[in-house]
């Protein structure tokens, strides 16, 4: 067996190097080649190739269609959102996701949201930038912006996948009462992690620290709105390093404006990247970041080590171990 490889996604040369061994491998990474390849360009990059390792071109049924060589494509993505499962288990295609693969730079960034909300420290680094007495400075920054710790505070996490698991071990060396809120996950799974599953409601209502890392679908859509924010505790913090559509930015911006909420920090928003006169970015106690929780050099290595490992799994007929699309492994063949 000797199989064609395109690879479009980030990807290290280790893992290159690795899948050498199973075919013709040709590198055509996204961030090198500064394109996105879909519709007529990417049927014509798929000729003569079986496996597809794609993070951003967007394979549609009309892609499909056109490539019938095409066996496998395999996503370094938790949710293959840029693939068209459906008409890809039409066709016999195997779709393999990579979960995970983010999870720690996205829970890393988490909690330096949390410390920098706790400890002020956005106003505290522009302060000492300021003109004025020094003096002065030092006895604002003790009496106005006078932090707390997030030992013994109650940090509620939406969600309790890869993500928010490793936010919850994160969480325990600073001594944080952490719940969470995950109608598909069992309480064992969070007792693994310290974290004590209980009800949306009552999640809002206890933390200090409300954190979503929920994904984006039909069920959980502008799941935090205004009642949910007003749910929350007087003074309590806001974190959305998950889906900016999971909330409603005006119901959000609205209980930062009149104090209800101390202050958030976001890295996802419906519009992408928001304009300066964003409301919320005219706001002094909101820390915005332009979407880059999973940005890190290490994510590349992680995912191309999860996709790596699953094609080799494959290609020693193996079962791999994130299938998206299962039903398809019963009649897989090589060409």
């Amino acid at each position: 067996m000797s199989v064609k490889i395109l690879v479009t996604a980030r990807f290290d040369e280790a893992s290159l190097d690795i899948l050498r061994r199973y075919g013709e491998v040709e590198f055509a990474g996204f961030a090198e080649s500064q394109r996105v390849l879909a519709g007529s360009k990417l049927v014509r990059a798929l000729e003569g190739v079986h496996v597809l390792v794609t993070e951003v071109d967007q394979v549609k049924g009309y892609v499909l269609k056109k490539t019938p060589d095409l066996r496998v494509i395999s996503c370094c993505r938790g949710d293959p959102v840029n693939i068209d499962v459906e008409a890809a288990t039409e066709h016999g295609v195997l779709v393999l996701n990579a979960p995970g693969r983010n999870a720690d730079a996205v829970a890393d960034l988490t909690l330096l949201f949390m410390l920098a909300l706790l400890r002020h420290f956005l106003p505290l680094a522009a302060l000492l930038r300021q003109p004025g007495d020094g003096m002065e400075k030092l006895a604002r920054a003790f009496y106005d912006y006078r932090g707390n710790e997030l030992w013994g505070k109650t940090v509620g996490l939406v969600g309790l996948g890869a993500i928010g698991r490793r936010v919850a071990q994160r969480l325990r060396p600073f001594g944080a009462r952490v719940i969470a809120y995950d109608p598909y996950v069992a309480p064992e799974t969070g007792a693994e992690v310290g974290a004590a599953l209980v009800g949306l409601d009552e999640l809002l209502g206890q933390s200090d620290i409300v954190s979503l890392h929920a994904p984006l679908n039909e069920r959980t859509e502008g799941m935090i709105g205004e009642a949910e924010f007003r749910k929350m505790k007087p003074g309590a913090y806001f974190v959305n390093t998950a889906r900016a559509g999971l909330t409603d930015e005006e119901a959000l911006y609205r209980a930062l404006k009149d104090g209800h909420l101390a202050g958030a920090a976001l890295d996802v928003f419906l519009e992408e990247p928001p304009p300066p006169d964003h409301p919320l970015l005219t706001l002094p106690n909101v820390i915005a970041t332009p979407h880059i929780g999973g940005n890190t050099a290490e994510v590349v290595i992680h995912q191309s080590r999860i996709v790596t490992e699953d094609l080799v799994r494959l290609f020693e007929g193996q079962r791999p171990h994130h299938v998206v699309n299962p039903e398809v492994l019963e009649g897989f063949q090589w060409p």
